[in-house]
This record gives C-alpha cells, sequence and structure tokens, in this order.
C-alpha cells in the first residue's frame, strides 16, 4: 500500500512539478518561523524539539516539521541526537569565539577573492551603495524576520553575502553564510540583553566598509571589515 502510494505521488510530480514546488515552497515558511524563534530565542540553546509540541505551536502536521527541523541541521541551528531527536543547538560564549575565529579566516579569503574580480564591479559597487542606503533607513535592533526580504536583518545579510559574492567559489560562499546564519543568535542575544550594545554605531560601521570598497582598498576595506565582526566580540567581553 505505502509504494503504491510512493509511486502515485512520484507520478503525480512528474506530471504536476508544481506541487513539489509547493510542498518546498510550504516547507520552506516552516523552516522561517523555527529560524525565527531559535535566532530569537523562543526556542532556547539545548531545548528539546518535540514534533508534538511544535505541530501545535506552527499549526501544520509533523511531516513539515519533521523536513524542516532536517534543513535547520543542515544549518548547525539543531542537532539530532539519537534516540533522543532534535535539539536546538546550544550557543555558548566559546561557541561565539569559534565561529567568529573561523568568519575572520573564511571571509577574509572571499573578500578579498570578491574584491579582486574586476568583472562588472560597477554593478556591485552600485548594489552595496543601495544596500548600505537601505539598511540606514531601518531600525537595526528590529525583530529577526526570515519572510520579511525588506526586514533590517534580511538587507543586513544581503549587504554581507554580496561583499563576497565575486569570490568566484560556491563552497566557500556558502560556508561563509551558514557562519552568518550561525552568529545571529549571539547578535540578537546581545540585543534582548546588552543596553550598552544599543548603542553601537553600526551604520557608521557598514560606511566605513563601503567607503573603502568604493576606493577599492582592498586592505582597507578587509581591515574594516574584520574590525566590524571583532566589535561584537568586545561586547561579550565587557
Amino acid at each position: 500500500m505505502g509504494l503504491n502510494n510512493t509511486k502515485k505521488n512520484a507520478e503525480i510530480i512528474k506530471l504536476h512539478p508544481e506541487v513539489a514546488e509547493k510542498t518546498t515552497s510550504f516547507i520552506t515558511q516552516i523552516y522561517n518561523q523555527i529560524k525565527k524563534s531559535l535566532i530569537n530565542g523562543e526556542l532556547k540553546p539545548g531545548e528539546k524539539l518535540k514534533i508534538d509540541s511544535l505541530k501545535k505551536i506552527y499549526n501544520v502536521g509533523s511531516t513539515p516539521i519533521r523536513e524542516a527541523l532536517t534543513w535547520l541541521v543542515a544549518d548547525n541551528l539543531v542537532q539530532k541526537i539519537d534516540q533522543k531527536g532534535f535539539v536546538a543547538t546550544d550557543s555558548t560564549i566559546q561557541d561565539f569565539k569559534e565561529i567568529l575565529k573561523t568568519r575572520l579566516w573564511m571571509e577574509e579569503v572571499a573578500f578579498r577573492k570578491s574584491m579582486q574580480n574586476k568583472k562588472n564591479i560597477d554593478a556591485w559597487e552600485e548594489e552595496l551603495i543601495i544596500l548600505c542606503h537601505r539598511m540606514e533607513k531601518r531600525d537595526w535592533k528590529e525583530e529577526y524576520d526570515p519572510s520579511n526580504p525588506n526586514s533590517w536583518e534580511m538587507i543586513h545579510k544581503k549587504f554581507h553575502m554580496t561583499l563576497i559574492s565575486r569570490c568566484q567559489s560556491e563552497y566557500l560562499f556558502k560556508f561563509c553564510e551558514q557562519l552568518y546564519d550561525l552568529n545571529l543568535r549571539f547578535r540578537f542575544k546581545l540585543i534582548k540583553k546588552k543596553k550598552s550594545y544599543h548603542k553601537r554605531p553600526v551604520n557608521t560601521e557598514h560606511g566605513d566598509i563601503l567607503k573603502y570598497v568604493l576606493k577599492r582598498d582592498e586592505n582597507k576595506a578587509v581591515n574594516a571589515l574584520i574590525g566590524h565582526y571583532k566589535i561584537t566580540d568586545k561586547y561579550f567581553e565587557k
């Protein structure tokens, strides 16, 4: 019976690929909702993620929840432990420092390669100018919402990913993107728990990175980016 249903589903998807697209789109929505809860701290680090509980929270069946959690395992935001199920990944200060150290290594290489790539460089610079301007128009402390491409954080992510988008290595780019997402939990923890962090001149820091990109000064641009990341570490040490 199960085998027949599987064959039937495969035939439906083959004849109607839009069915698969809708299924993936729906799972993406659930994935973004759970990711939002993890980043904003509604689902705590180390918390057991029970399928039945999540079904009630997000008002969906177990299959999309399980699929979304599997995607989050690939992102290292969730862990799957034998005989225990899914658990939200821990976020200790040691984890943050390890993520930061690796980001500094990887993104320096990616950013330098991106700046050295002269193909369509004017269009790249123009996109960065627009993204920087859009960030300045919004409140950088607003809640994380991956489903809203116009939220500050999603514009911010696009700015940082655009900086390294010309590195000509899909693997390097994807690894940097994963590290970016892992770092989010720590930054939003600072926003929620440290009032002093709210005074951080984030727009100025991004403006400095952009300034040296437009001057095509590779070393100063890289130093500005590294300095930008290290400032977050200083707030954890205060």
